[in-house]
């Protein structure tokens, strides 16, 4: 139960720390970076770069049962916001598919997950205005 706790903590600290950077449009710094995507690779199970090239259902099914489902989702669509906005324009097709795809599993979790989030709320918005 702890380490069930300390692992829901540390997602829910990730996912703020990239929604605030996406939302005040500030860069995390490297460093920063660098030890959340540790992090994020130890949660999610995988390179945070494989996300690139995920299959979203797949994504959806390598976390059925597991009881922190919803946020390795969320922080799995949060990972891909991210490496949109690090991506560089001339790879615009890149850049709009991880944007995409992040925020079609933040709505996932909005609409599946039995939890709500202002600042998921907030942030779907602003990608849906920012088409």
């Amino acid at each position: 139960m702890i380490k069930q706790d300390y692992l829901l903590r540390m997602i829910q600290e990730i996912i703020s720390l990239i929604a605030n950077a996406i939302l005040n449009k500030k860069k995390i710094r490297q460093q920063e970076w660098v030890e959340y995507d540790c992090l994020s690779r130890q949660i999610l199970g995988f390179p945070t770069v494989q996300l690139m090239n995920m299959d979203l259902q797949e994504l959806i099914e390598q976390y059925e049962g597991d009881p922190d489902r919803m946020g390795k989702i969320e922080l799995a669509a949060m990972t891909m916001l991210k490496l949109s906005e690090d991506i560089e324009s001339e790879h615009l097709l890149q850049k709009s598919k991880l944007r995409q795809d992040g925020l079609y599993l933040l709505k996932y979790v909005q609409k599946e997950g039995n939890t709500f989030s202002v600042q998921r709320v907030s942030l779907i918005k602003l990608l849906e205005m920012n088409g």
